[in-house]
């Protein structure tokens, strides 16, 4: 379903924040609402730098247009700042001349420089103005590899009027998904974004676009869903089990990397981690997307209910927080056949397991995501709930854990595993591992908190089908 945005005056602009079942639904609260709060501006287009990152003034492209069309390009669309009635400063002004070619139902048409969200993310809101024509917009882009290909918020159209509309999209709900690397995903009964965001979120452009398009003051909006991290005083916590950091191994989820790295004369391009000391745990890893992981063999005792980790990360880039992707790998009664994940001819300094679909092929196993943003070169203890963790993937006997989103349970788990996400692949990450421990939180009356927004409970939603421009995609919409 795509949605069509009614014109309102810029200085009215009205949002709702309304919750069924944790999902977000905007009808008409104002701006000023007590459960809508702006997390940061994005973008003026006159107070922040235009060139770089993604964000040049140039015509719409698409790699896959032939390279009459690239030529072309400046013939479809331009893009310019400009001044315009009802701003102050400068606005983005689209101009889309001809029918763009095909090749894709949405495509890039600026570049918000974000590649990873706080917790309490729900939406984009924008103010847009369109001149003259008809647009269909959305925002949105690539997940990380073990999660759910492309990702982007439900479709808005938007008709010429002389008022500035506020254009809000939901990042939490009624998202839409395609198939073009789904690897572990395939199956998945749920589509998330804030959490499983890979690269820069893109403002996209409907193909059927054609006029002339304003986008003004770019935000990035909470509202009530998503919380902080969650943290505990140290006299809730009760220490079970610290996992031995000496028994650390790697492992890739890509058969070709794996097979590469015990290639003699041949290198992968996503290196296994280099592990250097063991007490603490040093090692070092490039986030080449997210196929290169440190595993640590962790058993957690009944009772086990939270994660918590003390460590270190250090990077060459300009991060002030850096992000890390935190996997429980599980099996049954966390006992697994590792046996058949070994390369038949290891070579030293290859991958020691592969975690592929291929290679698991017939095991049962899965695993669990939580991410975290740690402030770079500070010693950090972090507290994962298991009610942070949503289910990736479940095969053999844990297939129901994915289809259901099972919680995680402590009998289960076999493993912890961290990877260095893609935003970061311009050096290695240094993980400096101190502790990893499983504890018991007692939880409070409430119970025990999670940070990046869940779907609650999979009977209130169902993924719609269709064909798409990667063989097939699929919406998350509510069921009454």
């Amino acid at each position: 379903m795509i949605r069509r945005v009614e014109p309102m005056n810029r200085f009215r602009a009205v949002i709702s924040a309304s919750f069924v079942m944790g999902f977000l639904i905007f009808s008409s609260l104002p701006i000023g609402a007590d459960d809508l709060r702006v997390l940061r501006v994005i973008e003026t287009f006159d107070a922040f730098p235009v060139y770089g990152n993604g964000r040049q003034l140039s015509p719409i492209t698409f790699w896959r247009w032939s390279e009459e069309e690239k030529r072309k390009a400046g013939d479809f669309s331009q893009l310019k700042l400009a001044s315009a009635p009802g701003v102050t400063g400068e606005a983005l002004k689209i101009s889309v001349r001809q029918a763009l070619p095909r090749g894709l139902d949405f495509f890039a048409l600026w570049s918000t420089g974000l590649d990873y969200l706080p917790p309490e993310t729900t939406a984009i809101r924008m103010k847009a103005r369109v001149a003259s024509g008809r647009f269909t917009l959305s925002v949105g882009g690539p997940t990380a590899y073990f999660a759910t290909s492309d990702v982007r918020a439900e479709p808005q159209v938007l008709e010429p009027s002389d008022e500035w509309q506020t254009v809000t999209f939901s990042l939490v709900s009624d998202l839409e998904r395609n198939y073009r690397r789904p690897i572990f995903s395939s199956e998945s009964p749920v589509i998330y974004y804030t959490r499983w965001i890979q690269e820069p979120m893109r403002l996209l452009i409907g193909v059927d676009s054609l006029g002339e398009l304003w986008v003004d003051e770019i935000e990035l909006i909470a509202s009530g869903e998503g919380t902080d991290f969650p943290d505990y005083t140290e006299e809730t916590v009760k220490l079970l089990a610290e996992s031995d950091l000496s028994r650390a191994f790697t492992f890739a989820t890509d058969d070709r990397e794996f097979d590469l790295s015990h290639t003699p004369g041949k290198e992968p391009m996503r290196k296994p981690a280099i592990l250097e000391g063991r007490g603490p745990l040093a090692a070092r890893q490039r986030g080449l997307e997210e196929v290169s992981f440190i595993g640590i063999p962790t058993h957690c005792p009944e009772g086990t209910n939270v994660f918590r980790l003390t460590m270190k990360l250090e990077h060459a880039g300009t991060f002030e927080k850096l992000a890390v992707d935190v996997l429980a790998l599980v099996a049954p009664a966390g006992k697994f056949t590792w046996e058949q994940t070994k390369a038949a001819e290891p070579q030293p300094g290859g991958y020691d397991y592969c975690l592929s679909p291929q290679r698991t092929s017939g095991l049962s196993w899965g695993f669990y995501h939580a991410r975290r943003a740690v402030r770079k070169g500070e010693v950090t203890t972090l507290v994962i709930p298991f009610t942070d963790f949503v289910c990736g993937h479940g095969s053999g006997e844990l297939r129901e854990r994915h289809q259901l989103q099972q919680p995680l349970a402590a009998d289960e788990v076999m493993a912890v595993a961290l990877v260095s996400p893609y935003r970061q692949r311009g050096a290695d990450t240094n993980f400096t591992i101190e502790k990893i421990q499983a504890v018991l939180v007692l939880p409070p009356a409430d119970g025990i908190g999670t940070s990046y927004p869940q779907v609650p409970d999979l009977s209130k939603i169902r993924l719609e089908m269709r064909p798409g421009d990667h063989g097939k995609q699929a919406r998350q919409v509510r069921v009454p």
